[in-house]
Parts: C-alpha cells; structure tokens; sequence
C-alpha cells in the first residue's frame, strides 16, 4: 500500500481501473471467501490479522459543479466493506465503520474550484468484521453508490414520521417532527400529504428565531386507505423549506402508508389482524456483483415473492440498501430490518459471544440505534431485529430497552436468548414441528414466528405442508421466514466452458478453507431463475383454500386467508378430468367471503362414470384484473382431489399367439409376437427387449434401493447409515432363475439372496405372447435390524432416442414423498433432459410421485410404456446414477451445470423413494413418515411396446394381467 496515495500529486498512471460501486474480489483483485459460521481468521476481539488483511486504495477526480457556493457540500457513502478512511485533496475527512449503513461527510471546507481529488482507503477486515461474521461471502470494497451533493446551509436535518390508525383502525393518526439544522428567522417549512397526486392536508410553519429548530405536526386524517402487504395503500410526504424572502431552499418527498402494529393477546397484530408472515429471508445478491444491487433487481425479487404468495421479507443480517425499503412499502412486504450485528465466529472463541464485552457495548448501540435513525420512518418495517447468531449478554437487553424507549410501534426481536431473551417475539431458528406443538401446548405471552426454517438448500424443502397444517390451526403460531430467497452462488464457467454455479472455494482461494456450497439455501437461483421447491411454497402459502364437502356430492368449501381483503378480484375455474384431460368444466366468481371467513360453494359436478378411470376435480383460481407486479390471469391457487366412483373391473385383453421359450447356459430367451426378450442365465437381468426387431434397452431392470445424496442427505449420516442399501441391488446374488409357462403366458422368475441385509428379493417377468410384461418386485427381510430404504425400485437404461417423456402423475416440476402438494395430477410432456434440474451441486433430481403411467419414445413415436399397477415414483436422466452421486467438496467440486447428456436414457421406476426434508442442513432426517421402512413388501408395473399413433393414456387404460 503505497504511503502517501492520497496527497495531491500522486501519480496513479500504472493503477488499474476498478468498478464503483463494487468489490474488489469480484473483479479480479485477491478472492473472496465465503464461511457461514466461522471467521475468515482466528477470533480474538478486537485483534484483526496482521499477516493478511489486504487494503484498496481508490482514487477518483471530480469537479463541484457551478452554483453551489455558500452551501454545504456532503460525501455520501452508502455502504463500504469494512472499514476506510477518506482524504479530500490530501486532507483527512474521517474514518467509518459499519458496513452496510451510510456514512455522510461534509467536506465543504476540503474542496477547491476546478478538480479536487478524492482518495480512500479501504480494510479487507477491522474490528467492525467480529460484528459482520454472517452466512455469506467474505469480500470487500466499496459495495453501494457514492455520491456528492449540496444542500443550503439552512435545511431540514432530520424528519420523524408516525402514521398509525385510530378510531378502530380507520382514522390515519398522523404525528410528524421535522428537526432543522441552522434555520434563519422567517424561514417556513411546508408540510403537504398527497393521495394519489392529490394535496390533502397541507401546513406551513416559520421560524420565528435561529433556535427555532423542530416543527411538529399531528393531524387525523378520517377514514384513510390502510397499508397491509395485501392492499398497500400509500401516501405522499411533501417537506419543502423556503427562506424569508420566499425563495425556495430545498424539497423531498417520502411514500408512506397508514398502519399500526401492536401485540395483544400473545400475538402480533397488523392493523388489529393477527396476520400470518409467510415471509423469507433474503441477502442482497447478484450473480456477477455479490452485494452491489440494482433496483430493478429488488424489483424482479418482489414480483416473484408476491406471486409465490410470500408477503414478507427478513433483511438478513444488516440493514439493505435504501431503496429497498421505499419498494416493500410501494408494492406491500411486511419487513424485519435487521441490526448488522452478528457474530457467530464467536462460538470458537472462550467467550462464545461479544455481548458481555463492555468494551463492545457502544459498537452494539451504533449499530442498531443508526439503523432505527435511518429506517424508522418506513412503513414497511413491522418488527425490528436487535441481530442474528450472536449469542445472548447484557447488551441485546440494553439494545432492547433503547429501541423499546426510542419506538414503541413496533416490537424487537432476538433469536439468541432463546425463551429467556428479551424479545418481543420467540422467534426461534429451525424449530422442528414437535417445538411448534410444545409453544402451543399452553397459552404464552409471545407469539411464534420463526426467524429461519425450512432451510432450502438444493433439493429440499420436504414437509412444508405439516409446518403449515400446525401454524394454520393455532393462532400463536404466525409463521415464519423460509431461509432463504436467492443462492449465492457466482456465474461462472467449468473448465469445460460450461455455465455453472460458482460456490465456495470456486472463486480462488485467500487461505481460509471454503464452506463449500452452504452459500446457496435459496428458492431461486442467483439469476432469480426458479427451484423446483418454490411452487411447494407457493401451494402451501395460497390464500384461497379448498375442502370437500363431507356426503356432498357437489359442494365446496372455501376458506379465504386473506387477512384483510375478500375474493372480488378472483375467478374460479373448476375441471373434471380423467387421463391428465378435461372431460368438462367452468369458470365461476366467489361469493362474498370475508377475511378469515369461509363458505359452501355449489360446482353443477356430474356422478362420475362407471368406466374405470380415475376422475379428478382441479380447481385453480386467476387473478381477474391486473395489480401492481402481478398480472391478469396469474394463477393464485390450486388444488384437486380424487371425485369417488365405483371400482369396475375391466374385461382382460385376451392374448394372440404363442411364446417360445428358449434357454442355453448363458441365456434364455423368450419370442412372441413381434418381440423378444432375453435374460443373463448368471445375473437373471434383462439383456435384451427388443419389439419390432428393435432393442430398447442397453442395461435391463435392476433393483435399486439407492438415490444420489441431497444436500440435506449429506450431513444426517444418510451415507453412514444407509449404506447397506447404496449397492445392495447389484450385489444381489442370483440363486434361481426360472421360466415356466403359465397359458398362453411365459413367467420368468429370478430369485436372489441380499447376503449383507440377509433379506431375500424376487423378481418375476408374467410376459404375454405381444410383448407385454408384468413386472413384480417382493423384497422379504430377515431378522437382522435394517435402517431405512432411500428407495424402493428398480431402473433400467434405455438406448438414447427414447428421450420423448410422457406421463400421467405429479407435474410438471419434479416432486417428492414430503414435497407434493404444490404438483397436480395431470398429464405432461417434455424431453428427458428437460427433467434434470441442474443443482448448484449435483444431486438427486427430476422425481415424479404418484405417476399412473409414462412412455419413453423415439422421433418416430415408437417406444416403451410403463404402467404401474398402483402409483409410482419415477424420474428419467440421461445419465447414470454415479454422474450426480455426492462428493466431498475437498475431493470434487461438482456443479449441476456440468453434468453432460449421454447416450442414454436411465429409468428409475419405483414403488416409493424417501422425502427430501427441509428442516436444517446439519443433521435433521427425514421424517418418518416420508421414509421407507424395510419390511416386506412388493410392487408391480407393466411394461409395453408403443407404435406410431398409439395413444399412451388409452393403452395404459387396457387391462392385461
């Protein structure tokens, strides 16, 4: 770091150019590091390393344009990472802390006419990083906008706004301090309030001397247009200043809204409504910038949070750019703003946490008292956070009392302390469903609203639903915020140039070991493209819920959850289907149901037809007229059940011609009709299916009881303790192999033993004279203790043109056992590799429960069909199973954007494969019900030839075996 940088005169023609606002790491200069709980250095408060922390040093000229003599000229820095001084034509014009708030300098007395020089110099780390240890990257620089500007000497220094309801929360309580700095005698502040351009309330007051300093207004405003997530209703603060002689000094408007957050009866109330925070937790983050953000950026986030029906949002871990803030209030986010305080590194150190340290006492009350002087005029913001992950001391109960004294409309909360913290709110992290129950299982005085949960990080997300079935049922129970909204993850390329998601350790390495992919929790990717997981949120997040009406054979009930707005703007569209198609349907309007409220619709539904078919009532609901961000005809809601019928039996599809049964000591081979089949005499596999005189498969069925590790797999013991099952089908030994025939049929029998499970496994062909088999899979344990069965199936490997998929189940993104709800039943198409989601890190992916069919076929339309005599689970990938397999990020990096598509088709079809989970990243299982125990059991499917012009649906309907 070169000494004397800043003074003028020095030459900087060798320097490089760099992108403000922006890190360094992030182009080109040093890495970044990303740890989620540890520092990137050894702890020892306040001590920074000395043998690495890198400094930048930034130069920039600038010229103070004409017209602003005899005003005061600032330096706003709107956020720096973590700690710089800043000279001004070599003269010193302070020094700052806290990364994500603003730092303002008036440098009027530093500058001169023509060019002036401004220099700063930024720390990589300072005592400021053992208050900034959050889950994230670990970079530096100048992250936020810079910018100067002047203002007249006489000028509005601060403003505070409250704008609660009154009067059975319909009469807008307005209370407005406006604090000057320096006012002459016969300066006037005029105050306006706007409603939809239109002035309706204005007051001017002057200042009758120099201390003349504050301006306070309170007017009621009568029957006002509340604010609420739901209906964000806003008003316009209008505050221009005027000196004596008339002239106008300066003018700035702020959009609010009226509303009141109170906590009564053990629940936090918006507006008198105990609301329910379907909220998420969301860093600012870009792929190619880190933490430097656009606007239209916040933009995009908020459109997608208000159409997956989330109407809230956690500021995590430190307050976020300015603008955001002005956005949640315009469009409607409830927010938690978030001190930046965090020092998780501290759970390594003796200590454990900062918050006992007097010496750390006022860095904890810079910090969250500068956010509340920035933010308390935001009507968004309804609760405020004291910090996350920092360990509980006397210092958040001083915090506490400090904002409790500074605002009392809105509660505070903290994690940390647990039920023995101060903290208006339990908000604990990552509770499991069994603490929901134990918060409810007596009246308390707090709500709770979980800080973190259903940690999304890859194929996650399982059991939302039962979250949700409980937090619906008790109302102390207000939800939660889903950790987290975005990966981040960089956009970056393999060494084979192709597009992947860059986690930790793939951007460089600065010494500190990376904690891999932990970075990306989110339910859309970097590029705000979407996970799988978030359409299972925005199903169990809807606001139109739907039951059957118990002995009706047409009625519905509907539940509207809106907390404050009815179903005016929604349309009902109902269909009975049978075979993924529409047999008939309509459109109709709610009737009037009240927030909270429910009522009995009538649908003009028909008695099912005694065919054998499945019939299915699907009801989605459409938004009838445009809103801010959501557009007309967007899909709000969805749901479906199974209409009752008689079960008929369908009459058997006799069989023409014979089957031939041949059999050497390597294979036997069966011939009808335009097919042959040949098993391996050693292994009892299928080699060879070939209809027409073409062969479908390169490997045949094979049990399978194995799936690539997820993300929440890895740190559970999942391939500890589920080893056992990882090759337990290939290792199965064959101990007979048996063809008999059966009629016109031909069954072949492979019997094995599963030595190392001590468990038998039978599989048995019923194969027809036209090609068609009925496969059957019965797995019969021993007495020897076995731990779950990550699945339940078999897969096969068809030859590569079979890439056509078709199928009658759960779409059209993958699901599984604990994540369904949000996937109707009904029948989809695409390409096999349009199944594959590409995972930061590859993983398990492209399920579909429930599935009553699916047809793999070629450009020609020929193929194979595969019909599950009772519900399956199967997926397709052009792969094989080892491509996606887990590997330690130590050994191998491998990203879900650089598996390839091979000249294959792999089949997995399943009886069942294990839920995915969701509770936490760091040991939570599955939960039991969503696993496969090993007892005995046995399932069956059919597989069949298709031909050109076959309709898979009709063919799958027929009756065989």
């Amino acid at each position: 770091m070169p000494q004397d940088f800043h003074k003028p005169g020095y030459s900087t023609r060798k320097w490089s150019r760099i992108e403000v606002p922006g890190s360094w790491e992030l182009q080109g200069f040093d890495a970044p590091i990303y740890t989620d709980t540890r520092y990137p250095f050894p702890p020892n408060p306040p001590y920074v390393p000395t043998d690495y922390n890198p400094v930048g040093a930034y130069i920039r000229e600038f010229t103070v344009p004409a017209g602003w003599e005899d005003m005061d000229i600032f330096l706003d820095f709107e956020g720096v990472e973590s700690a710089y001084y800043v000279w001004v034509n070599g003269q010193l014009a302070g020094y700052a802390e806290d990364s994500r708030l603003p730092s303002h300098f008036n440098v009027t007395p530093l500058l001169k006419k023509g060019k002036n020089k401004l220099a700063v110099k930024v720390f990589r780390y300072s005592d400021g990083s053992y208050l900034e240890g959050q889950d994230y990257w670990k970079y530096s620089g100048i992250e936020r906008s810079v910018y100067l500007y002047a203002r007249p000497q006489s000028r509005v220094k601060d403003f505070h706004l409250t704008a609660g309801l009154a009067n059975e929360y319909k009469d807008g309580d307005f209370s407005l301090d406006v604090f000057l700095h320096q006012p002459q005698t016969g300066d006037a502040v005029e105050v306006k309030v706007l409603d939809k351009g239109e002035v309706i309330y204005t007051q001017k007051q002057t200042a009758t001397s120099p201390s003349d300093t504050l301006f306070s207004i309170q007017h009621l405003f009568p029957a006002v247009r509340a604010w609420n997530a739901e209906t964000p209703h806003t008003y316009t603060l209008v505050v221009n200043t005027f000196n004596a002689q008339g002239q106008p000094l300066e003018s700035f408007t702020h959009l609010f809204g009226f509303r009141s957050v109170e906590m009564r009866n053990g629940m936090q109330l918006v507006n008198g409504k105990p609301v329910l925070f379907k909220g998420v937790n969301r860093h600012e983050h870009d792929p190619y910038k880190g933490r430097t953000i656009t606007v239209a950026s916040m933009i995009h986030d908020i459109q997608l949070m208000k159409q997956f029906n989330l109407n809230g949002v956690r500021n995590c871990h430190y307050p976020n750019n300015y603008a955001w803030y002005e956005l949640c209030t315009e469009f409607g986010l409830y927010m938690i703003d978030e001190a930046n305080i965090e020092s998780h590194g501290m759970m390594f150190h003796k200590d454990e946490t900062l918050a006992n340290y007097p010496d750390w006492e006022i860095p904890f009350m810079q910090r969250m008292g500068r956010m509340i002087e920035r933010d308390r005029n935001c009507t968004a913001i309804v609760t405020w956070s004291m910090g996350n992950e920092s360990g509980y001391g006397k210092h958040f109960e001083t915090l506490y009392d400090y904002t409790k004294a500074t605002d009392n409309t809105r509660p505070v909360q903290y994690e940390g302390g647990g039920y023995d913290a101060k903290s208006d709110i339990y908000c604990p992290m990552y509770a499991r469903i069994w603490a929901l129950r134990r918060h409810i299982n007596q009246r308390d005085e707090r709500p709770m609203i979980l800080c973190e949960y259903a940690h999304a990080m890859g194929n996650s997300v399982g059991n939302l639903q039962d979250y949700w079935d409980l937090i619906y049922k008790y109302d102390q129970l207000q939800g939660g915020f889903i950790w987290d909204w975005v990966d981040q993850t960089f956009a970056i390329k393999d060494e084979n140039g192709r597009d992947i998601w860059g986690f930790g350790g793939d951007m460089g390495f600065a010494g500190v070991v990376n904690d891999s992919n932990f970075c990306s929790n989110g339910l859309v990717a970097a590029d705000r493209s979407l996970h799988p997981h978030i359409y299972e949120v925005k199903k169990v997040f809807q606001y139109v819920h739907f039951k059957p009406v118990p002995f009706s054979a047409n009625k519905i009930q509907v539940m509207n959850r809106h907390d404050f707005i009815g179903l005016d703007n929604y349309r009902l569209h109902y269909a009975v289907e049978t075979d993924g198609k529409q047999v008939y349907g309509g459109e109709t309007d709610f009737p009037a149901i009240a927030p909270g409220e429910s009522a009995v619709m009538e649908l003009p539904l028909k008695p099912c037809p005694n065919d054998g078919k499945e019939y299915f009532l699907t009801l989605r609901v459409f938004t009838k007229k445009a809103s801010p961000l959501i557009p007309q005809g967007h899909e709000v809601a969805i749901e479906q059940w199974q209409l009752p019928g008689a079960a008929v039996e369908l009459p058997l599809k006799p069989a023409q011609g014979t089957t031939t049964i041949e059999r050497t000591e390597q294979a036997l081979m069966l011939k009808g009709t335009n097919f042959s089949m040949t098993f391996n005499c050693q292994s009892g596999e299928m080699t060879e299916l070939c209809y027409n005189g073409t062969n479908l498969i390169k490997e045949g069925l094979q049990a399978n009881f194995w799936r690539p590790l997820t993300d929440n797999d890895v740190p559970n013991g999942h391939l500890e303790r589920c080893a056992t099952w990882r090759h337990a089908g290939r290792d199965a030994k064959l101990v007979s192999l048996d063809a008999t025939r059966q009629q016109q049929n031909v069954q072949v029998c492979a019997t094995y033993r599963m030595e190392e499970q001590d468990a038998t496994l039978r599989i048995t062909y019923d194969v027809r004279p036209d090609g068609a088999a009925k496969v059957d899979m019965h797995f019969t344990p021993g007495r020897q203790p076995l731990n779950e069965m990550p699945r339940f199936g078999m897969r096969m490997v068809l030859q590569p043109d079979y890439e056509h998929l078709t199928w009658l189940g759960r779409g059209p993104q993958e699901n599984y056992a604990d994540r369904k709800t949000g996937a109707l039943i009904g029948l989809y198409q695409g390409t096999v590799w349009e199944q594959f989601h590409p995972y930061v890190r590859a993983q398990e992916t492209a399920n579909h429960c429930d599935v009553r069919w699916t047809a793999l076929r070629n450009a020609e339309g020929y193929g194979l069909l595969i019909t599950g005599c009772q519900p399956l689970s199967v997926s397709a990938w052009n792969f094989p199973m080892e491509d996606i397999e887990y590997r330690p990020s130590q050994t191998e990096r491998r990203h879900g954007g650089s598996i390839v598509k091979k000249d294959m088709v792999w089949v997995n079809i399943d009886h069942r494969q294990m839920g995915v989970g969701g509770d936490n990243t760091w040991g939570a299982q599955v939960h039991p019900e969503y696993t496969i125990t090993p007892v005995e059991q046995s399932y069956s499917f059919t597989l069949q030839p298709l031909n050109p012009g076959d309709d898979a649906a009709q063919t799958a309907g027929q009756r065989l075996f």
